[in-house]
């Protein structure tokens, strides 16, 4: 079974996956992917501080 499968049988070819990646790359420009990256990481330091807080006020612990 390759990494790179989908339900019954049929395999998405990997060359298209990277080009996909490669034309994103393209039209985002180094920089948006940078912004975008940037983006990702404060929306989930923001859910992670919920998720903190949380916890503390409902007093449960973390496993």
């Amino acid at each position: 079974m390759s990494f790179f499968s989908v339900r019954q049988g049929k395999s998405v070819d990997p060359i298209l996956i990277i080009g996909i990646l490669l034309l994103l790359v393209a039209l985002l420009g180094v920089g948006g992917i940078i912004e975008a990256l940037g983006a990702v990481a404060w929306v989930l330091l923001i859910l992670a501080i919920i998720v903190i807080a949380w916890r503390v006020i409902t007093g449960r612990r973390a496993v």
